[in-house]
């Protein structure tokens, strides 16, 4: 799919503009493949992670989800709906939106996943929602690249709001093996296993050039627990 006009001139914007005054940082592109159906799985921290992923892939366009009710404002809607985002209902099952993300895939896309399914306002990993292996379940054979986003929660916080320029990264890891879980059959067991997996692989994924953009001098360099009950 060709990336629309709106899309690459956002792109180009925030490339040139906005993330050098972050000091944006990519690592990890050679585990991204130039083609077939990619879901890039990442960590959630500010609303600027659609951007920093849109910008970090070398691949375009990058498809996003974001909360329906988003698109309750004409702007953000018009906005949206030319740069390949579409809304996904919270709170309860949108098999209209699942089945759009499910159809990009297969079709060859690249498409962005947040499976914490909100945002942190710290830094650190959330557990993922059992909910993010069901739809993943549903995309056998994708590549799913784990990616890690460092930094955009001292940016623009989800409580605090902008707090200031800070250096922000993006790294991307290999992509996660799901062919065991691909090959049974959908039960809560199995999707518990794939977010696990997912969150694991995005906990792995080192600092881009060994800085840690989330450090924070005298806070214990511990994650919350990332696993499924």
């Amino acid at each position: 799919m060709q990336a629309s006009l709106m899309y690459r001139g956002s792109r180009l914007f925030y490339r040139s503009v906005l993330l050098p005054l972050m000091r944006f940082k990519v690592g990890g592109l050679e585990h991204i493949p130039p083609a077939g159906g990619l879901i890039l799985a990442c960590n959630h921290q500010s609303f600027l992670d659609p951007i920093v992923l849109g910008c970090g892939s070398y691949r375009v366009p990058t498809h996003f989800m974001a909360r329906a009710s988003l698109f309750e404002s004409r702007i953000l809607n018009f906005y949206f709906r030319n740069t390949h985002t579409f809304g996904v209902k919270r709170g309860g099952a949108d098999r209209q939106a699942w089945k759009h993300f499910e159809d990009l895939v297969r079709s060859g896309e690249q498409v962005t996943f947040f499976p914490e399914g909100t945002r942190s306002d710290d830094g650190r990993l959330q557990p993922g929602n059992p909910g993010s292996g069901m739809l993943i379940h549903r995309c056998p054979g994708a590549a799913v690249v784990p990616a890690r986003i460092r930094g955009t929660w001292r940016v623009l916080n989800k409580t605090r709001g902008f707090s200031g320029l800070h250096p922000i990264s993006v790294g991307f890891g290999p992509p996660v093996d799901l062919s065991a879980e691909w090959a049974q059959k959908g039960s809560r067991e199995v999707y518990g296993a794939i977010t696990d997996k997912i969150m694991a692989a995005i906990a792995a994924i080192p600092p881009v050039d060994g800085r840690d953009d989330d450090f924070v001098p005298g806070r214990p360099a511990q994650e919350k627990n990332t696993t499924v009950a």
